[in-house]
Formats: structure tokens, sequence, C-alpha cells
């Protein structure tokens, strides 16, 4: 069996939120604030070599595809990875964009705000309104 965790790798439980603050009634709170994270990954591009010969150039596009799928998760989880390094489990704010930057190849970037999030106590809505002044003494089955 090991002493080998096989989940080290793993980022998940970060939540990535694309907007900069919360709604009330997202059913979280922000507990704390540590600040912008950032990941950057880069590739080299397939289709930065000219091709004249159409299913090369096909077989290129579709690889370029793949690689920029591959290249969104990788990214990801590098950040996500330093959210958790940094004691949150949130990114607000969080934006990815790619670039073709030809001999470079393909850069993926990402970055937010790295947050701690927890979850708001929901008080039921029984609590609320004409039940909530009744005594314990006075409580009757309305059926």
């Amino acid at each position: 069996i090991g002493d080998v965790n096989p989940f080290r790798d793993s980022s998940a439980g970060v939540q990535l939120f694309p907007f900069s603050t919360l709604d009330n009634n997202s059913g979280y709170t922000v507990t704390h604030v540590f600040g912008f994270v950032e990941e950057l990954v880069v590739a080299d591009d397939p289709e930065f070599e000219w091709s004249d010969n159409f299913n090369q150039a096909r077989t290129s596009h579709e690889t370029r595809q793949t690689l920029m799928y591959l290249l969104d998760a990788k990214v990801r989880r590098r950040m996500c990875k330093k959210v958790l390094e940094m004691g949150g489990n949130a990114v607000l704010g969080y934006h990815q964009n790619f670039d073709m930057e030809g001999d470079s190849g393909l850069v993926a970037r990402t970055y937010g705000t790295c947050v701690l999030i927890q979850s708001k106590e929901i008080v039921p809505i029984e609590s609320f309104g004409r039940g909530a002044n009744k005594s314990k003494d006075h409580q009757h089955d309305d059926r």
C-alpha cells in the first residue's frame, strides 16, 4: 500500500467566483481576505509553424484545442493549490485568459483574490413571524 498520498496534487475544495463580492443571499460570507493570487503556464503552440498542407493545419488546430483544454485545467489546479497554501478556500474576481504569443507559445494566465469563506448559519423560516412570539407553554397544534 505504501505511504504515498495520491491526492497531494489535488486542489479540491476551492471555489472560483467570477464576481468580486458575494451576494447576501449566496449562503456564504467572507471571513478573511488573503490577497492577490495568480498563476501562469506556458506551452509550445502547435500552430506556430506554417504548413501548406490543409490536413496538417486541421490536425494542428485540433492539437491546439486539446492543449488549451489541458492548460485550462493545469493553470486552475496550480492556482487553487496556491490558494490552499495561503489558507483560503475560494477565489473572488476569478479571471482566466489565453495569449498566443508566437514563438513563446500559448500562455494561460489566471488570477483573482484569495479569500476564506464560510457558510452562513441558516435560520429556519418558522423562527420568523407569528410563531416566534409564542412561549413553549402556550404552543398548540393548529392542524
